[in-house]
């Protein structure tokens, strides 16, 4: 009988080891995997270089209308604006370039500018391994002038302008080159501040253009979608909301859009470059969730660190003007370089 519950002891104690053996096994794995295989990860993308070299390009926000750099008034580089391809160059986490040439002028005609914007992308050297182009889509569906520059009389020709748009992103896809594009968020409130009531859309006109963006990059794996709509409405609420690998509110980060209920804050400018990684990792890497293992960690996601890197490269004020410099003074972390033309 002794014998009998020695040997039920001795069996338990070694399922138990066993167990235990088991679960750390299943902690250190993930830890040790290889992004390359995070599950359902887009086919012919290489999670090692899809931050290599990225482009920034699209409208105002893209383009850090209202935001500066935060340095005291009196210093020379607060005056340059903090575009989201600056402000992912001080805020790389890894080796790489980021370039950009999102514009506030975007908006004076959609169509030709984003032609020039897409050509440029396509002829960088060294080739761009992803683009983000967040707000790119946002004056094919805003504006007053139609696809052939005369006065919008109807909201069909909204919709049919926004076929010009992702005509323009086609290029892009076609050239075999990851895409983030956002989709169009509800900007009313900005009506009578930055944007008049011929500018603005109806509300039904966004959803039909939502649902067309959707459909257009539904069965296309090199194209995520920013939910760029959503972020706009989270930064508006001035209520805590997750986006990358962080949470953030109006009491933690400061206001995220400016008085102009148009353009982010610096710190909401983090945060649209924060879902921008979110969107662009769960969409060709696979990876589902914002802190998974095996996820790339590109950029920095919290502004107040971001802020810091970008007091320490202004320094006196010497050498900081659109991004980083060539060689790369004043970037992350091992970035190579940035542009923000």
């Amino acid at each position: 009988m002794t014998e009998h519950i020695h040997r039920s002891r001795l069996r338990g104690l070694s399922a138990l080891a066993l167990a235990l053996s088991f679960v750390a096994l299943l902690v250190a794995v993930p830890a040790a995997m290889p992004v390359s295989l995070a599950r359902d990860a887009t086919p012919g993308i290489d999670p090692a270089t899809l931050y290599a070299h990225v482009h920034v390009m699209g409208a105002s926000a893209s383009a850090g209308f209202g935001v500066r750099a935060p340095l005291p008034r009196t210093h020379p580089a607060r005056l340059e604006p903090m575009t989201v391809a600056r402000l992912a160059s001080m805020a790389r986490m890894s080796a790489g370039e980021v370039t950009g040439d999102a514009t506030g002028l975007f908006f004076t005609n959609p169509g030709a500018v984003g032609s020039a914007q897409v050509d440029a992308t396509l002829t960088q050297e060294p080739r761009v391994t992803m683009v983000f182009a967040d707000d790119f889509l946002f004056w094919f569906v805003y504006g007053a002038l139609s696809a052939d520059r005369t006065p919008i009389k109807d909201e069909s020709q909204r919709l049919q302008l926004l076929e010009r748009g992702l005509a323009q992103l086609s290029r892009i896809v076609d050239a075999g080159v990851p895409l983030v594009v956002g989709d169009v968020p509800d900007m009313s409130p900005a009506v009578g501040k930055m944007l008049s009531k011929a500018q603005m859309p109806k509300l039904e006109t966004i959803a039909l253009a939502n649902e067309r963006i959707r459909a257009w990059a539904k069965d296309k794996p090199r194209v995520a979608i920013l939910p760029l709509a959503k972020l706009v409405d989270d930064l508006r609420s001035g209520q805590p909301f997750q986006a990358g690998r962080r949470s953030w509110s109006e009491e933690l980060d400061g206001a995220l859009i400016q008085r102009d209920q148009l353009h982010p804050t610096f710190a909401g400018s983090v945060a649209l470059l924060a879902c921008t990684e979110q969107a662009a990792n769960e969409r060709f890497l696979g990876v589902r969730q914002p802190n998974a293992p095996g996820a790339p960690v590109a950029f920095e996601h919290d502004p107040t660190k971001v802020a810091e890197r970008v007091r320490d490269a202004a320094g006196d004020g010497v050498g900081v003007k659109s991004g980083a410099s060539a060689d790369g003074a004043g970037a992350g972390p091992g970035a190579k370089g940035a542009s923000a033309r």
